[in-house]
């Protein structure tokens, strides 16, 4: 779910922010993440060919050999590892994939697991291999691609190896930058995707009798199924309609921009309680600028005596070098789309006048308005704020260069009719 509001938020600053942090993969030489090259028999630092061997470490302290397995076969083998590439697989042959643009053909083979019981080591391995290099790497002999990944469990932790090499008759520097470059890039994927992932929690209380249901039903169809009332082109939804509580809201969506697809993966409802979850599938580098290895939130509306409170939590793992500006447009997303949802609950049919400048008679071309919009979206939010603007002219106009002040903004504090706070995180389950 995105706003222009983010977009502006980048043009004003936003990569202001981003070139303050360290490149995201510039060394390889810590133990969480080194390489080694090593020349073949017969060859020289000044010759184009030999065997490429790099290897990569990473240790991730909050994994099993078991769940790092996962993370790698999920978020490399199925997803690309956070490389520009796209990956063609099909249900028949699992265990094969076509790495698009470089037409790349890989096989997965078996992976194992050993367990030493004298000093209580457990290593789990993956190997796959290289089929067709395609036409874009000449030069690669064919059938000496090798690639081992063990993940084994020592000092509290599980440290991960990835090992490559292969052999080439030309362009040796360039393979072994290339090959460094992609095997760490999906070495550091891998990482980031076993971390804990950061929360937003987004609250408000409606004091009104608002049935937890209906409530539902309303969000669904005005924030998931028509865009929430942001400056952002309608989403196109497909699938079926969902059967609880959705009203006319199908289970998926596409976002266009960025090309982004979400899907409700469930729904829940007690007596006093009702809520739907979601997630955003495959988000990567097509999803610029919301560039995250996963994305699931949870909405949920609960009937209390102070009236309907709405708890819209979102957890995320953002690319590591992208975490601020991914963090703020994603508190400026959600904070606005409830604060339009409150508008929705509470005045659904309620416009916000289009006028002309005030005080000036000479633009007003002797009309009192020039049109209308709902006040339930993030541009009836700017034109009403705009009209109970009684700021002095120069804070009005600095506020023009300060668009996520514009609209139904706020601190997120106790006297903000919405709360909002990032924590830690915790791990949760997601569709992959």
């Amino acid at each position: 779910m995105a706003s222009t509001l983010v977009h502006l938020l980048i043009l004003f600053g936003g990569f202001g922010q981003l070139w303050s942090f360290s490149p995201r993969y510039t060394s390889f030489n810590t133990v969480q993440g080194r390489h080694k090259s090593q020349l073949g028999a017969g060859s020289s630092v000044g010759e184009e060919e030999g065997i490429i061997s790099v290897s990569i470490q990473k240790r991730f302290p909050d994994a099993t050999p078991e769940q790092a397995r996962d993370a790698w076969m999920d978020y490399h083998w199925k997803k690309g590892g956070g490389l520009p590439i796209l990956i063609v697989s099909s249900d028949e042959s699992p265990k094969e994939r076509t790495i698009l643009p470089t037409l790349m053909k890989e096989q997965l083979l078996d992976d194992e697991v050993e367990e030493n019981q004298e000093d209580q080591s457990h290593v789990v391995e993956i190997s796959y291999k290289v089929t067709d290099a395609g036409p874009l790497f000449p030069g690669i002999i064919p059938d000496t691609h090798s690639a081992n990944v063990t993940f084994e469990y020592t000092n509290q932790a599980t440290v991960m190896n990835w090992d490559v090499s292969f052999e080439t008759t030309k362009f040796y520097t360039l393979y072994e930058a290339v090959t460094q470059w992609t095997v760490g890039t999906a070495a550091t994927t891998v990482e980031e995707c076993l971390t804990l992932p950061r929360r937003l929690n987004v609250k408000t209380v409606i004091d009104d009798d608002i049935d937890p249901f209906l409530a539902r039903k309303e969000c669904l169809e005005f924030v998931w199924a028509s865009g929430g009332g942001l400056p952002l082109i309608p989403p196109i939804p497909f699938g079926d309609i969902l059967e609880e509580g959705g009203g006319s809201a199908r289970r998926n969506l596409l976002r266009i921009p960025p090309l982004i697809t979400e899907s409700i993966v469930d729904t829940a409802t007690t007596e006093k309680q009702t809520s739907f979850q979601y997630q955003l599938n495959r988000p990567g580098l097509t999803t610029f600028p919301f560039l995250l290895h996963t994305h699931i939130g949870n909405v949920s509306f609960t009937s209390t005596a102070q009236g309907l409170a709405i708890d819209w939590e979102v957890e995320i793992r953002p690319y590591q070098i992208m975490q601020p500006i991914v963090e703020k447009l994603v508190e400026m997303t959600v904070s606005t789309l409830v604060r339009n949802l409150r508008v929705k609950l509470l005045e659904p049919d309620a416009v916000v006048l289009i006028k002309p400048p005030r005080g000036n008679a000479n633009l007003s071309m002797g009309l009192e308005e020039f049109g209308k919009v709902s006040k339930s979206s993030w541009l009836g939010g700017v034109l009403e704020s705009h009209l109970s603007d009684v700021r002095s002219t120069k804070d009005q106009t600095l506020s023009l260069i300060q668009p996520w002040t514009w609209g139904r903004s706020g601190e997120g504090d106790e006297l903000d009719i919405v709360q909002y706070q990032w924590t830690g995180g915790q791990s949760v389950e997601e569709d992959v």
